[in-house]
């Protein structure tokens, strides 16, 4: 360790040589409370995973990730350790803000022996998760069916391209609209009323839009809570792409609530869009 790197760790608690992985950063160097916060969005239901890297293993552990757990207020803990993973499930966010700081801080794995042997990414149930999710969003099993097959779904990498790529099909579908969240209220109407004629092929309800009773003073958040308290049948979705911009979807209420779930077992996002 450099004199530098030394003096960062010691009287700033900045890791220049560690590398922290979310939905929002992927780089080395970040500072301690980053586990906390990063946590913190988790608990939420903002981001679904975050995981760290020491610069080289530690009592053979070369990674420790966490994901969202089946329980709201718990998280799954993985440890990478002489090339097999290992599985703490049901972990308090608090304890898992303690085992993660002390994995950085202290260097310290936590006990093996509360872990059972497992495969991080089950690849099977991960295409079968994601070909269920692209079958919903497209409404057709033919296009599902023909993009899975240019998935790859080896690694957290391959998981990431494939949710861009589902994210550009529906685009050039119409079942999806990418847009600015600084955009003018006349464009935002114009685009929720695009998704609408698409999705009015195979609903009976009617998604008109009363454009008296949006404010253009108001922020882009506040036009889409309006669409979900008065619609009764369908949601205004958004999915997360990790970018600024906001990807807007019609769906009715089952299907986002079978989208949101399948969204988090893929270890993404997709919620009402006021809400990203």
């Amino acid at each position: 360790m450099s004199f530098y790197n030394w003096i960062q760790e010691k009287l700033f608690d900045n890791y220049e040589e560690w590398r922290l992985k979310s939905p929002d950063y992927n780089r080395n160097g970040f500072n301690i409370v980053g586990i906390d916060n990063t946590l913190k969005a988790m608990h939420d239901g903002y981001f679904m995973y975050v995981e760290l890297y020491p610069p080289h293993a530690i009592d053979g552990c070369t990674a420790m990730k966490a994901r969202v757990g089946k329980k709201q207020d718990a998280v799954d803990l993985f440890l990478d350790i002489d090339g097999k993973t290992y599985r703490m499930a049901d972990v308090s966010y608090p304890d898992a803000v303690k085992m993660m700081r002390a994995f950085v801080k202290k260097r310290r794995v936590p006990d093996c022996s509360l872990c059972v042997e497992v495969a991080y990414l089950d690849i099977d149930q991960m295409r079968s998760t994601f070909t269920e999710l692209a079958t919903l969003l497209l409404g057709d099993a033919k296009q599902a069916k023909s993009f899975m097959t240019k998935a790859k779904l080896n690694s957290m990498e391959d998981l990431e391209d494939s949710w861009w790529n589902l994210y550009e099909k529906l685009q050039s579908k119409g079942r999806a609209v990418e847009i600015s969240l600084k955009i003018e209220l006349e464009d935002f109407l114009y685009h929720v009323q695009k998704l609408i004629r698409n999705k009015s092929l195979d609903t009976s309800e009617n998604l008109t839009i009363d454009t008296a009773a949006f404010d253009d003073s108001q922020c882009i958040g506040d036009w889409c809570a309006h669409f979900n308290s008065t619609w009764k049948n369908h949601k205004l979705v958004g999915m997360d792409i990790g970018t600024d911009s906001l990807v807007l979807m019609v769906l009715s209420n089952e299907e986002f609530k079978r989208a949101q779930e399948l969204a988090k077992e893929l270890l993404h996002r997709i919620d009402v869009a006021e809400r990203l």
